[in-house]
């Protein structure tokens, strides 16, 4: 007898996983904006502005690059880029305010951003992407499962629901 906690995998397993497989875009989604903390902590500690063009256009660039090698629309892909940059901007700006303010303790310690968090970052990037281009359109039915799984602290429900807005715009790879 399969108890109902196990029936779900099981389910997934039967009809091809197309919710797993939106399951291990969201984390990667979560993920990536999980890293937004160690930006915020490192321009923290640094005094750099949570904004910089120079490295959003950078982002964005690669996002069109990579895009378009996997297939899938560039533009609707950098206006989901452009709303992962705008969550992010979101979450460091939360989290900074939090030190400044003193509501959380400021981090003695943080990540090299050139060394360590860019490189992930950049490599998350492009995991997306190819999530992206394995699994789209992502139906709007996932809604609640986005919501669900991307629970990054300091990310506000307007936002996250402008990424999965974003996510769910992007048409099925060419």
């Amino acid at each position: 007898m399969i108890r109902l906690r196990n029936a779900l995998p099981v389910c997934l397993i039967l009809s091809g996983t197309p919710a797993l497989a939106d399951a291990q875009l969201f984390g990667l989604i979560d993920e990536r904006l999980e890293w937004m903390r160690d930006v915020a902590a490192f321009k923290y500690a640094n005094d750099k502005p949570v904004e910089d063009i120079e490295r959003e256009k950078v982002v964005l660039a690669k996002t069109v690059e990579e895009a378009q090698g996997a297939g899938i629309d560039p533009v609707s892909a950098r206006k989901f880029f452009e709303a992962q940059i705008e969550a992010a901007k979101e979450i460091q700006t939360c989290w900074i305010a939090r030190w400044t303010d003193g509501e959380a303790e400021a981090p003695t310690e943080f990540r090299d951003l050139a060394d360590e968090v860019r490189p992930a970052l950049i490599s998350l990037g492009g995991e997306i992407i190819q999530q992206i281009s394995q699994h789209t359109p992502v139906p709007e039915t996932s809604g609640p499962e986005f919501d669900a799984q991307v629970q990054v602290d300091c990310l506000s429900d307007a936002t996250r629901g402008e990424l999965f807005v974003q996510l769910q715009s992007i048409p099925p790879r060419k």
